[in-house]
């Protein structure tokens, strides 16, 4: 366990367990005040009813004016802490005002120790026990900032050296006392940063266990619908497969039949490949952090793309690539980055009418690279663009041409971009088309 004596938490967390400690101290006040107000009303039943000797008590008027302060002091906070516990808030200016309320009432409880110390005799290191009780009680059932902290043993310190000289004169018994002060003062500055790392450790593991937790449960849900696409999606494919092969086999088949089940085969074959890529890219770039990228030039890298599209006339679309004008870099991995343009390419040409336009544009913003990919086809209901890049979308359809979707593609598009150190976003509307937009880093 690290201790935090002299410095605070890590960042990461740093908040979160600010916020957490400080509705903790808040709900200790409350309790302590109930307890506190309890003992002082029996204090003062003493005083009332048993009439307690003068030899118990140096300067009796006064603790007796510091019990009513109490009974009168104690309700006051109890009731402000209770309305600031229904109002708790994480915000900063919130979470300031809590730790001013709560490091002012351990002040409260100190203070009122070191009273009865100098209450209890004439020389107050032979009864220092309420000034440690009050410092114990605080240093262990609150969690203050090393800064607080100190803050704490400087006011604490230089109160009871303020007062001492009104009840204890003599100098040789002055300096005893104020080493005696600084000593215990010493111990509660230890016990409060122990405690403060103790807690600290305690949460930071908690987090960490419930991170993990939600980590294995991503993974677990992840898992259950990838099981889920397999057994649905590619069983539809497979099983074409396997009633052509069996017709295939009957004698009874014509040569336009042989090839047309032919054909049929090899597309139920593609789509099954098809899935099984998308799932194993989707892991893969799961596993892996990073990429290796290198430099490119993005108009050449563009054009061979879309040179290669040209050529396939996939769809029979048109797409036409609009350059700019001038030599553009970015750090790429490019087998991953032609994976996106694909992806988008296909997604345009999916949901176009034949012999529609795609327009594929690279420019540049300040230190942006912009790339778009833009069709002219249905477009995307205003409904389903929060979901569009979600794994397995709730948002995917089948296109124009009653291709099916699986739901991985415009996922995998969004893991490979961001891994670029770059984001996409897409705008749209119904019958207007769709524009993807990837925004890369320049170089």
């Amino acid at each position: 366990m690290r201790i935090y004596f002299f410095s605070r938490t890590d960042n990461n967390g740093r908040f979160a367990f600010r916020s957490y400690y400080t509705l903790q101290n808040l709900r200790t006040v409350k309790a302590i005040t109930v307890i506190y107000f309890i003992f002082a009303l029996l204090i003062r039943f003493l005083f009332s009813f048993y009439h307690l000797s003068n030899q118990s008590l140096s300067h009796q008027n006064q603790y007796n004016k510091a019990n009513w302060i109490t009974l009168i002091a104690t309700p006051c906070i109890y009731l402000i802490s209770v309305q600031l516990i229904k109002r708790f808030s994480t915000k900063e200016p919130y979470l300031r005002l809590v730790q001013l309320f709560v490091f002012t009432f351990a002040l409260f409880l100190i203070i009122n120790s070191v009273r009865v110390t100098f209450f209890s005799m004439y020389n107050p290191r032979n009864t220092m026990l309420p000034y440690m009780v009050g410092l114990v009680i605080v240093g262990t059932f609150y969690t203050f900032e090393y800064l607080d902290t100190i803050l704490i043993v400087l006011i604490t310190g230089l109160i009871f050296s303020f007062m001492l000289p009104f009840y204890q004169p003599v100098v040789n018994e002055l300096v005893l006392n104020n080493l005696a002060s600084v000593l215990t003062l010493t111990v509660f500055f230890c016990i409060s940063r122990y405690i403060f790392s103790y807690r600290a450790d305690n949460f930071f593991k908690i987090k960490a266990i419930e991170e993990k937790n939600i980590e294995i449960e991503n993974a677990s849900n992840a898992k259950n619908e990838i099981l889920g696409v397999v057994a649905h999606d590619l069983r539809n494919p497979l099983a074409i497969i396997k009633s052509v092969t069996m017709l295939m086999e009957m004698e009874d088949s014509t040569a336009d039949d042989y090839r047309e089940n032919i054909e049929m085969i090899k597309n139920a074959c593609d789509k099954a490949t098809s899935i099984i890529h998308d799932l194993l890219e989707t892991a893969q770039n799961e596993i892996h952090n990073r990429f290796d990228l290198e430099k490119t030039e993005l108009d050449d890298f563009l054009s061979m793309i879309i040179e290669e599209w040209l050529k396939n006339k996939k769809g029979q679309v048109n797409i036409v690539y609009q350059n700019a004008g001038k030599p553009l870099y970015a750090k790429i991995h490019k087998e991953k980055m032609q994976r996106v343009m694909d992806n988008l390419i296909i997604n345009a040409i999916k949901f176009s009418k034949p012999e529609g336009n795609i327009d594929v544009s690279l420019s540049q913003i300040n230190d942006n690279i912009f790339i778009k990919v833009r069709d002219y086809g249905i477009g995307i209901p205003d409904e389903m663009l929060p979901y569009i890049f979600d794994r397995f979308s709730k948002a995917r359809r089948n296109g124009v041409r009653g291709e099916a979707s699986v739901g991985l593609g415009l996922s995998i598009v969004q893991q490979i971009v961001k891994k670029h150190d770059g984001n996409i976003e897409v705008s749209s509307a119904p019958d207007s088309g769709t524009t993807f937009t990837i925004k890369l880093p320049h170089i």
